[in-house]
């Protein structure tokens, strides 16, 4: 006659398989966690190679980063139209999930508008094609100079960080072959847009992404948070897409970070000069790229 689990044993038993759960659920938490990041830097690489293929199409020429109006008779909002960097290599890419960071949610929904919750009113509604948490640097990357505007039709940006006058750059696309590093010039990166869960903004500015508040995460739209603010799911280091078209991580290094509760970490003092220096000394324009260069 077999004998029965006396109490004390099934109570051994719950507790070694509860020891043997603490253990190990965290264990697979990482790894879900990595295989995650390893999707997106999988599909960072695709937009890489991507883009790469677009300047090869296009004479060299990096990929615009913006829309436009394609038919102001049907419709006036530029966000209603998809031929943003997204758009424009979409040929490319084939697939609209690529755009989207894995270690969050993303939207399915790829005909859908989408109300921005910070601006919750028109023309704030966009395609996907604007929504997407891959981002790409606008002027370290995609163009130089800024925008030409009535007060400045050239477009003219003059660089900070020397007393030099005429040492600038005007507006225009770059081409890829004008990058002096291809290898280690960030094209694209995650980013996060305040506390929205499933999708961010198309793009990032310069020199707003390098200047991040470190200790404190935004529940706003802000220039300076969209890719450091990737870190609540990222951690130490970020992934990025680079100008010949490889993916890797980077780390926390490539910011110059300031403090909220903790001044005394501040790595520039807030002041252009301070941060000339900081980013000149670490060699960082050659990571990110300046507005002011055609390189």
């Amino acid at each position: 006659m077999r004998r029965a689990f006396t109490l004390i044993e099934l109570l051994v038993v719950i507790a070694i398989i509860a020891i043997l759960a603490a253990i190990l659920f965290p264990v697979f938490a990482q790894a879900k966690a990595a295989a995650k990041i390893t999707a997106s830097l999988s599909g960072m690489k695709q937009v890489a190679l991507g883009q790469n293929i677009y300047s090869n199409d296009f004479d060299d020429v990096v990929v615009p980063n913006y829309g436009w109006v394609e038919n102001p008779a049907v419709d006036n909002n530029v966000y209603h139209y998809n031929n943003t960097w997204v758009g424009r290599t979409f040929p490319y890419v084939k697939s609209n999930s690529i755009y989207f960071d894995k270690t969050i949610s993303e939207i399915t929904d790829y005909n859908a508008r989408y109300l921005d919750p910070y601006y919750p009113y028109e023309p704030y509604t966009y395609t996907w094609a604007w929504v997407t948490s891959f981002s790409i640097s606008v002027n370290g990357f995609s163009e130089a100079g800024t925008p030409p505007s009535n007060s400045n039709p050239s477009g003219y940006v003059e660089n900070p960080c020397t007393a030099a006058t005429g040492d600038g750059a005007s507006y225009a696309l770059r081409s890829l072959s004008s990058i002096e590093d291809v290898a280690g010039r960030l094209a694209v990166t995650p980013t996060r847009y305040g506390n929205i869960s499933n999708w961010s903004w198309l793009r990032f500015i310069l020199p707003q992404a390098t200047q991040p508040i470190a200790d404190r995460y935004t529940d706003d739209f802000s220039w300076n948070a969209l890719v450091f603010d990737s870190r609540r799911t990222f951690g130490q280091k970020f992934i990025g897409a680079f100008a010949d078209g490889h993916a890797a991580k980077y780390g926390q290094d490539k910011f110059v970070k300031r403090y909220a509760d903790t001044p005394a970490r501040n790595e520039y003092d807030g002041s252009t000069a301070s941060w000339c220096a900081a980013m000149t000394s670490r060699d960082l324009f050659r990571f990110w790229g300046a507005s002011w260069q055609s390189n």
